[in-house]
């Protein structure tokens, strides 16, 4: 603002300047044709206008030197004024160029951190989908472990059972035996034998497994109870698919088949309803049965969508279609695999198994 200000008033003072001498010359004019007019002034009234003019002339020379003064001094403010200006566009200047430098440093020193970072990162998403795997492994062995140990008590009951059983009908046995002895002394004390007849007759006496007459007293119903034992049918929905699984894992896929189809018409709702219809598709595949696989594997799919058998039967599935010769709908369940699980087993070797396909 007072740079605008004083170039302003510089052509005044300049004004001033050039005005102040005319001003004099015009007084003194002014006065001398008044005495010409006059013409009867005395000599004390000159010399006191000549004294006054003189004065007044001083006091304009005095007026001009500090206007002169004044001048120099405005000048010299103006000069500050345009080396201050010329100082502050130079540091405006300064303060750019910094800026733009330090946020070139501040970029580059972001892309530094994010090079630094990259292996980090990848490092914790490898352990994270470690992590991952470890968690789902430990799950399914836990749910394999767990079914391990059901059917383990199951059989260690049924074994005790069975044990039971037989310990009461040796017992039994025993008992009849004994009182078959003793039936036999006192027939024989009431026949008056000789004495060495007697000892013969111990003599001859047999082992109690080699005595016909104990066979002959075991009663016909017990023993044909014995023998349909290991047929009998399963009382739970365990048994019944543990049977078919244990007839499966031995190559008889036809009984496991029948099995499997049977525990899903008495048990549609058990808890083990989606392992049976993965094993049927299974029994469907080993019978190259591909078409029957699918629709089975299908039912894994759509009725237990969070089941631990879905990975396996969406890969199996592109299997079906892979034998059938139905590579573009191989390839999509194959991607679908890997898609929805990216990180299970079956992924990988969906993969591979693409990788093979090209």
């Amino acid at each position: 603002m007072i740079r605008n200000l004083w170039p302003s008033l510089l052509p005044e003072r300049a004004n001033l300047k050039l005005i102040m001498p005319k001003t004099a010359k015009i007084i003194l004019l002014i006065v001398s044709l008044c005495f010409v007019f006059q013409g009867c002034a005395s000599q004390s009234d000159l010399e006191n206008l000549q004294r006054d003019t003189n004065n007044n002339t001083k006091e304009i020379l005095a007026l001009q030197r500090n206007l002169y003064d004044f001048n120099t001094e405005l000048k010299n403010i103006s000069n500050r004024l345009d080396s201050l200006s010329r100082r502050t566009e130079e540091l405006r200047r300064e303060v750019t160029a910094l800026s733009t430098e330090t946020k070139a440093k501040f970029a580059s020193m972001e892309k530094e951190v994010e090079v630094a970072s990259q292996p980090m990162r990848r490092y914790q998403a490898d352990l994270g989908a470690r992590i991952d795997k470890l968690q789902m492994d430990l799950q399914n062995l836990t749910g394999r472990f767990e079914e391990t140990k059901y059917f383990a008590q199951k059989s260690f009951g049924e074994t005790k059972e069975i044990r039971d059983t037989y310990q009461r009908r040796l017992e039994e046995l025993e008992k009849r035996v004994e009182a078959l002895n003793k039936s036999l002394e006192n027939w024989e004390k009431k026949a008056g034998a000789p004495e060495k007849e007697n000892k013969e007759v111990k003599k001859e006496e047999k082992p109690l497994s080699e005595q016909p007459k104990v066979e002959e007293k075991v009663p016909p119903a017990k023993e044909a109870k014995v023998e349909a034992t290991p047929e009998k049918p399963p009382a739970t929905p365990e048994e019944a698919y543990k049977r078919a699984y244990d007839q499966f894992t031995k190559g008889d896929i036809g009984s496991a088949k029948e099995g499997f189809k049977k525990f899903l018409e008495a048990y549609p709702k058990s808890k083990l309803a989606e392992n049976a219809h993965y094993w049927l598709g299974e029994c469907y595949f080993a019978e190259k049965k591909y078409e029957e696989a699918i629709l089975e594997f299908d039912e894994v799919i759509k009725k237990y969508p969070k089941g631990n058998k879905v990975p396996d039967a969406l890969y199996r599935q592109g299997l079906a279609f892979l034998e059938m010769k139905d590579t573009i709908n191989a390839k999509l369940i194959l991607r679908e695999v890997i898609k929805r699980f990216p990180k299970s087993d079956q992924a990988n070797r969906a993969r591979k198994k693409l990788q093979e396909i090209g």
